[in-house]
């Protein structure tokens, strides 16, 4: 590509919402355009800027269509046409999950013979295998997906993934492996920080109403059906009557788990004083509350078609200095990243029974957290810093390009 190319990128979210696609999208973005590269978003975040070098078009579509929502397809192609003539765009960019932005991609890429590349952070369409999904969707449904998505990501010019794990499963798609660069997640570290000292501890505890006599327990991100809260709630029910913990819950709504309804299942258990639900926030204040807990939470399904997953909310938490409590899939990405760098602890199994010992775990050795806390920032500043990962999206843009 040279000096001043043109890029556009198609991201369900945007900067400044704090999911983990807005934040990765967002870094990117200031990468190309601090490379005098003209930059593009079409998103569906309720976000429309313009600068110099940077233009966002976003809208407000419903989100919370399963699978596939040809509305928002609809949306990102004609947006995208409209700009790709105006503006001669010689590379784009798509992200999944949801699929919408890839299709967008490949119709786009092929029309208008522009090189794509495909930011994959989670292969999505495994989760319609496991329960609860594989249950309600129909299995010719579930069975043509799963044969149409490997085909969408054959045809991008270059797959952007996360890990080894998912490079291997994308080659087993029928990717070819050359095509494939592994970009990790990782965390803003300049949003994302600890917290100096006590004083400061004190008073974000205070702005946002948190005691100070106990150890809060942290969750932020969506209420995805993978991120096994429930089963959390469970094991912390047995422990009330004798621990003092507080686990916050910063969640992201989706079409299946709100945050009234965990308020409600955490009522039913009778956990009022112990599990505090706050909806999501911007970026600032997550990050602020973020800092002022004790450890991050992890809950992930400990089914075999997860062990790709590497979310981006472990490296928020060891950015803010916070040690892990995390389950998932034995042998998984999660698993080697919390066991190789000694920052927390691995439940495995995602039981109640689990998570109510890794609860018990870190309340008996509350005077050694923040020594783990230390070493999760210094591992986040070395490996998995955002800015300096995403320099790497340059250096992919021109070799496709």
């Amino acid at each position: 590509m040279h000096e001043k190319g043109r890029v556009l990128l198609l991201s369900e979210n945007f900067f400044p919402l704090s999911a983990a696609s807005a934040q990765r999208l967002f870094a990117y973005a200031k990468v190309f355009t601090s490379h005098s590269y003209q930059t593009a978003v079409i998103t569906n975040s309720q976000v429309n800027f313009r600068s110099e070098k940077l233009t966002v078009a976003g809208s407000s579509i419903k989100r919370e269509i399963p699978i596939f929502n040809p509305i928002l397809l609809a949306l990102y192609f004609i947006k995208s046409a409209s700009v790709i003539r105006k503006t001669h765009i010689n590379l784009i960019i798509s992200t999944v999950p949801k699929i919408n932005n890839a299709i967008a991609g490949v119709l786009l890429s092929k029309l208008f013979r522009i090189p794509h590349v495909i930011d994959v952070r989670d292969l999505w369409e495994l989760s319609l295998l496991s329960p609860p999904l594989n249950r309600v969707i129909p299995r010719k449904l579930v069975s043509l997906i799963t044969k149409i998505t490997p085909m969408i990501y054959r045809q991008a010019n270059s797959i952007v993934t996360l890990n080894d794990t998912m490079k291997d499963m994308l080659v087993n798609q029928g990717v070819l492996r050359d095509r494939i660069y592994i970009l990790p997640n990782g965390a803003d570290t300049s949003l994302f920080k600890p917290c100096p000292n006590e004083e400061c501890l004190k008073q974000l505890r205070r702005k946002y109403g948190l005691p100070m006599s106990k150890l809060i327990f942290v969750y932020g991100g969506a209420l995805s059906l993978e991120n096994r809260l429930d089963i959390v709630l469970k094991g912390i029910s047995t422990l009330r009557e004798s621990e003092k913990f507080l686990f916050l819950i910063i969640g992201k709504p989706t079409l299946l788990i709100t945050c009234e309804g965990l308020r409600q299942r955490a009522k039913q258990l009778g956990l009022e004083n112990y599990v505090k639900v706050m909806d999501n926030l911007p970026p600032k204040q997550f990050s602020e509350l973020v800092r002022c807990c004790d450890v991050g939470v992890v809950p992930i399904d400990d089914d075999e078609h997860l062990k790709h997953v590497m979310t981006s909310k472990i490296f928020t938490y060891l950015a803010s200095g916070l040690p892990v409590l995390v389950s998932g899939p034995k042998g998984g990405e999660l698993q080697m990243i919390v066991n190789t760098h000694k920052v927390g602890i691995f439940v495995g199994e995602t039981t109640p029974g689990a998570f109510a010992a890794g609860f018990k775990d870190f309340l008996q050795k509350k005077n050694q957290l923040r020594k783990i806390g230390l070493r999760s920032r210094k591992i986040v500043e070395r490996y998995y810093d955002r800015s300096t990962l995403s320099q790497k999206i340059l250096q992919f843009a021109q070799e496709v390009t």
